[in-house]
């Protein structure tokens, strides 16, 4: 029988190790754009629009998009950019929705609201997959970039639709058992369905509740302690990741390792 921690267990971890990955992120947000993240809904227009255009270029780069599909879907971000007049306009979530959902009109290829929700932050995130290389994990991490490693938008957190990649998917499968995970989100993939990636955000929704943005978190415990061996640091990732580690006080071993996480 598959062994399988106790959502108890696996949301403890997750809340206790919440601040080193924020922290991992908001570094990595500075070093990249040269912005304090807990200062980004303070930009003025210009510093608004290039922070979101940086963003948007890490995120694109972490899915190891080609260079040319990179700088033409920040073509495209800038374009749709330049019908904000104000700092006041660019940060607030209705208008932005609104404005996009216009862009894409006068384009003729609007998304259709396929989810049904009125919940703007999934209907924003949707609406993202319509820019150049912009699959659904993209589009996700892009807004938990700047909604929660950042505040460029005041919202309601525990919307955010947390990234569904090949990383969580093993994480999952570890902690959750195996069966459990193909059942609910089938085979592992290079990218995932917007319909897998909203069962993962169902299944940190039963883990986390109102936090279950939080099940993302994985992602940090997998990528710093998972080698596919054992849950101890992996080194070589502490090396090519050092400068984003700035004071952060990294475990040695996997935080799952004492409730029974094993390779």
């Amino acid at each position: 029988m598959e062994r399988k921690l106790s959502n108890e267990y696996i949301k403890e971890v997750l809340k206790n190790i919440n601040p080193r990955v924020r922290k991992f992120f908001g570094n990595m947000i500075e070093l990249h754009t040269g912005i304090d993240p807990a200062k980004a809904n303070g930009l003025n227009l210009r510093g608004s629009i290039d922070f979101l255009k940086h963003v948007w270029g890490i995120c694109l780069d972490w899915g190891n998009q080609r260079m040319d599909y990179i700088d033409r879907s920040v073509q495209q971000l800038d374009d749709f950019l330049t019908s904000f007049n104000s700092e006041n306009e660019i940060h607030n979530l209705d208008i932005f929705l609104k404005k996009l959902e216009g862009h894409w009109d006068r384009l003729l290829s609007i998304k259709p609201n396929t989810s049904g929700s009125q919940d703007e932050v999934r209907r924003l995130t949707e609406l993202l997959t319509d820019f150049h290389s912009v699959r659904i994990k993209t589009a996700a991490l892009i807004m938990r970039f700047i909604c929660l490693d950042c505040n460029f938008f005041e919202i309601d957190k525990s919307k955010l639709i947390p990234p569904l990649d090949r990383v969580n998917y093993r994480m999952c499968e570890q902690l959750l058992g195996r069966k459990y995970i193909l059942e609910k989100l089938g085979n592992i993939r290079g990218t995932f369905s917007e319909e897998a990636t909203m069962t993962f955000n169902n299944i940190g929704k039963n883990i986390l509740g109102e936090d279950k943005i939080l099940i993302d978190n994985l992602w940090f415990v997998g990528h710093f302690y998972h080698d596919g061996t054992n849950c101890q640091i992996r080194e070589s990732a502490k090396i090519i990741e050092f400068p984003y580690l700035r004071q952060i006080d990294l475990l040695e071993s996997c935080p799952f390792l004492e409730y029974g996480c094993e390779r």
